[in-house]
């Protein structure tokens, strides 16, 4: 079905996604569930401050933290059929995936941050404060979470109808999981 204005292109209003699409997103939300175990990790360290935890957990939190910064341009979606959600004219759409890369770009950001902190040469964790260690954790975890659902309220949005059931279920269900765990209450 199409909605027509005289005067206006035509917009297609309810076309389906393409598989490959569908595909992205369901590998999007499994690495935001991966992210979000990082995430987490990240947090238990933050909360044993000025403890560190052992060096082999630091390692594999380093590694995964850089793994993020490697991932490619943070300008560019790395589910590239994904793409096709985004309607270039749309207002809407540019501010989204503006914020979106935003919040991507300063992901990579505090997780190169963290490394140089964690890995540094010169031993920077030593010469941290906890405090310092602890709001920089924190700025990653809490940004990265708050672009996971960034990333995924605009899916849903730009979507809109052209989702498969399962896949628009499988994103609000990984929206409400991260609520569900974050220490406030909005009740």
């Amino acid at each position: 079905m199409t909605t027509y204005c005289p005067g206006e292109k035509i917009i297609p209003f309810a076309s389906t996604l393409g598989g490959k699409a569908e595909e992205d997103i369901l590998q999007l939300v499994a690495d935001h569930r991966q992210l979000g175990a990082l995430c987490d990790l990240l947090e238990c360290c933050a909360d044993g401050l000025p403890a560190l935890p052992p060096v082999a957990i630091i390692e594999r939190i380093c590694g995964a933290l850089t793994k993020l910064c490697e991932e490619g341009e943070p300008n560019l979606p790395p589910y590239l059929e994904i793409l096709q959600l985004y309607d270039t004219e749309d207002p809407l759409a540019a501010v989204l995936v503006e914020q979106v890369h935003a919040r991507r770009f300063a992901d990579a950001t505090h997780a190169q941050d963290l490394v140089d902190a964690l890995r540094g040469d010169l031993d920077m964790a030593d010469r941290l404060s906890s405090n310092t260690l602890g709001y920089m954790l924190r700025c990653f975890f809490d940004g990265s979470r708050q672009a996971m659902d960034c990333e995924e309220l605009a899916i849903l949005t730009l979507a809109r109808h052209r989702l498969s059931t399962s896949t628009r279920s499988m994103l609000i269900d990984s929206l409400r999981v991260r609520a569900r765990g974050r220490r406030f209450s909005l009740v």
